[in-house]
């Protein structure tokens, strides 16, 4: 009994707390369609998309457990009228790999206007734990995909080092995840960089999968904190891990969905 009033305590908290900064956040959407692209703000607009928000995550929590009340609320449609104007969001998170295996992400972070690029990994058991991270500094590259197979290196060469030789692999470039599996012709200019990749490969037993940019925020966090420093940097504990990239790790770590609107 004391578990069941636990968990309808912890779901109706979770629920609350995202009605709150969804109802938030779809106000300042509004708010900014208003000011840049003139359209008017409406209370049954914002109405009917924060809880079309809060329905799509609804699934994450065991909703089934809520009160009347809250369940109600959460299977209304709204105005129907209204609904068809409004696109259901996705919800996304990064996944914790099965218990036993760990999971590598990676990310890159290019300016082509100032020439800067950075990339960042990292590794996670199936706590969310990080086992090793990274954030470098990468010059003379020449594109998004230079910068993102460089990353994918050395975060291979990372978990080889440390002697983890059986990793699940994630990036958000679909051009990426292509050219290493074999599904589209890689670039010439790249194929020094590729093989290097292929040779660590060679010592581990990897499968890379292409996720959504949303499921890749820790990784991406990090490839931005390279682009800004002039060094490789490597860390094992989550309490070293720069500012910047602790919010998005910890919400990976529990699990907390992002919304594609």
């Amino acid at each position: 009994m004391g578990r069941v009033s636990y968990e309808l305590s912890t779901s109706i908290c979770y629920t609350k707390q995202f009605t709150f900064m969804s109802a938030i956040w779809e106000i300042w959407c509004s708010r900014n369609r208003a000011r840049f692209q003139e359209q008017g703000m409406s209370a049954k607009h914002i109405v009917n998309k924060t809880m079309l928000s809060v329905h799509a995550v609804s699934s994450n929590f065991k909703t089934q457990q809520l009160p009347q009340a809250w369940s109600k609320a959460l299977k209304k449609n709204g105005d129907n009228r209204l609904q068809k104007k409004i696109t259901t969001p996705m919800v996304i998170k990064w996944m914790h790999p099965p218990v036993g295996r760990l999971k590598l992400n990676v990310d890159d972070a290019f300016k082509s206007a100032t020439g800067s690029a950075g990339g960042g990994g990292i590794l996670r058991d199936h706590n969310g734990r990080c086992i090793c991270v990274f954030a470098k500094n990468y010059q003379g590259t020449i594109s998004a995909l230079d910068v993102e197979a460089r990353a994918l290196r050395d975060g291979l060469a990372m978990c080889c080092s440390k002697g983890f030789l059986d990793i699940m692999v994630e990036t958000d470039s679909l051009m990426l995840t292509q050219s290493v599996t074999g599904q589209s012709q890689r670039p010439w200019v790249l194929t020094c960089i590729f093989q290097e990749m292929a040779e660590i490969n060679h010592k581990l037993t990897t499968q890379i999968q292409h996720i959504p940019r949303e499921a890749n925020q820790t990784a991406h966090h990090l490839a931005g904190y390279g682009c800004s420093t002039d060094q490789t940097c490597f860390w094992e504990l989550e309490a070293v891990l720069p500012h910047i990239v602790k919010g998005p790790y910890r919400l990976d770590k529990m699990g907390y969905p992002t919304l594609r609107t």
